[in-house]
């Protein structure tokens, strides 16, 4: 059996775990430690424990059990005290706080699930994410990075920092086993590099033998990624990487002109796919957006894109790699 390592997180990540779970192979995930919106930002304030929003949902894609475990898992409250919370982020946290880590609640939660692969965060304990801008702006938080206002002037994004700390031993563990490393589809500086920025990663993903695998986005995100073509989305995950990425995903099919409107009123443009393959990298460009339009759930109070890759299509693609 294949293992294949997905590092991102978010709605991104699960609709490549809903393609994937029709192969025969091991996933593995690898999730961000520095989310602080949402209902996971209040569990991880007045709680003090590990974000769970993106477990949770990686969870729920490699989960194998009744229709309506996954929905207990997902359900988001949209009344009451409760409003915005995912009642899988809920228990989450409890499990963390009966069990007292979250690898044994993560443990727990699978089985609940009946997971078939594996969900673990990037490091054992909380982290802070801070984005330096061109104009010398410096924005602390996730969240704060993720979320802003498109109503503002911005600058572009000129470094990253994580606050310090240690990669899951687990996480190196299953990165040094992979024969293929998929990075997104997700926010680039919120989703996927966070990632790459905890200790040790870079040099574990570099010394990996496995294919590297870039799934580019279909839409700019304002704030973070304006203005961005494929070959600047490859561009940044190299440099932060240290290395090389040898295989680009990129969606050539241009979204039709009332979700371009939409889109423009957060002032996201469509990815530009201006890669080609070459000695040492290949491009697979295709039409890779999903017929599918996600309905926000009441009580969500996050921002959410109106486009998604198609699961099925991308899977498949990620297969033909392995």
């Amino acid at each position: 059996m294949e293992n294949i390592v997905i590092i991102g997180g978010g709605t991104g990540t699960f609709t490549l775990l809903s393609g994937l779970r029709e192969y025969p192979s091991n996933n593995t995930v690898v999730v961000s430690s520095a989310d602080d919106g949402g209902s996971t930002g209040i569990l991880r304030k007045e709680l003090g424990v590990m974000p769970p929003g993106d477990i949770r949902q990686c969870l729920v894609g490699l989960s194998y059990t009744q229709k309506e475990m996954r929905e207990l898992f997902s359900f988001r409250f949209g009344k009451g005290s409760l409003a915005g919370h995912t009642a899988g982020n809920i228990i989450l946290a409890a499990l963390e706080k009966i069990t007292g880590n979250i690898d044994e609640a993560i443990n727990l939660a699978s089985k609940m699930l009946n997971v078939r692969g594996q969900v673990m965060p990037v490091t054992l304990e909380p982290t802070v994410l801070s984005a330096k801008l061109k104009n010398g702006k410096r924005i602390i938080g996730e969240h704060n990075i993720d979320d802003q206002d498109p109503g503002n002037k911005t600058s572009p994004i000129k470094n990253l920092r994580l606050s310090s700390a240690k990669a899951n031993p687990k996480t190196l563990n299953a990165i040094a086993q992979a024969d293929v490393i998929i990075f997104g589809p997700g926010d680039l500086y919120t989703s996927i590099l966070p990632n790459v920025l905890v200790k040790g990663m870079k040099e574990a993903i570099n010394k990996s033998s496995a294919k590297k695998v870039l799934i580019v986005n279909i839409m700019t995100k304002f704030g973070q990624t304006d203005g961005f073509k494929a070959s600047d989305f490859l561009t940044e995950m190299e440099k932060y990487l240290g290395g090389k990425i040898g295989v680009v995903l990129t969606n050539n099919k241009k979204p039709a002109s009332d979700i371009l409107r939409k889109y423009a009123k957060e002032k996201a443009k469509f990815v530009e796919p201006d890669l080609k393959s070459g000695k040492r990298l290949m491009v697979i460009s295709e039409d890779l957006i999903s017929k599918d339009v996600p309905q926000k759930k009441a009580g969500d109070k996050l921002k959410r894109s109106f486009l998604r890759h198609d699961c099925g299509k991308i899977a498949k693609l990620i297969w033909s790699l392995v």
